[in-house]
């Protein structure tokens, strides 16, 4: 097994990747985080560290990119704007391919399912760029909408609204309650 180099680099290049896998173990730079933050719209991002290898596919032209990251992340409370910070870990895999051949699906109404790999992604110039890839990966595990605990309801589920509802108002709009006398007066 290859090791990579430590630094957070931009980019892995696997022009010459054999048989063997290529690890890697990153720790993204102060500088690193707050541009991956402000590309991505949160407040904060730090200690962002990521592991994993990078090696051929047997029997294809394919390289497989498996990864872990952990970060801490802080974006802002949907209700109040105020910081909701949040831990970070997510595991993945994406795959890549050399060939454009392989990015296009024959079939025109062809769904990927949720336990379906998706579509590889091309290499370019024999690089596979870690940042963006990790970037992507960060925006997928975050929250989409970031509550503070004060505004998330007694169950769990984020409430609607914010403070006590009387029991009695909870019922009062129904907007199709009418709906079966207009249906029967036609």
């Amino acid at each position: 097994m290859t090791k990579a180099d430590t630094g957070f680099t931009q980019v892995i290049n696997v022009e010459r990747l054999g048989r063997e896998p290529v690890t890697f173990n990153r720790i993204a730079s102060a500088e690193d985080c707050t541009d991956i933050a402000a590309n991505l719209g949160i407040v904060s991002l730090a200690d962002l560290k990521i592991e994993g290898k990078v090696q051929r596919q047997k029997g294809s032209d394919k390289i497989a990119l498996n990864a872990k990251l952990s970060a801490k992340a802080v974006q802002e409370c949907v209700v109040s704007l105020e910081d909701v910070p949040e831990e970070l870990v997510e595991e993945f895999t994406v795959f890549y391919t050399f060939d454009p051949n392989d990015l296009t699906v024959e079939e025109v109404e062809y769904v990927v399912g949720a336990d379906e790999p998706d579509l590889p992604e091309l290499i370019v110039d024999n690089e596979i760029d870690l940042a963006a890839i990790v970037s992507e990966h960060i925006a997928l595990a975050l929250d989409p909408y970031p509550r503070l605990e004060k505004y998330r309801s007694m169950d769990g589920t984020d409430s609607v609204l914010i403070g006590d509802v009387d029991e009695s108002e909870k019922d009062v709009y129904k907007p199709f309650a009418n709906l079966k006398d207009l249906m029967d007066k036609k």
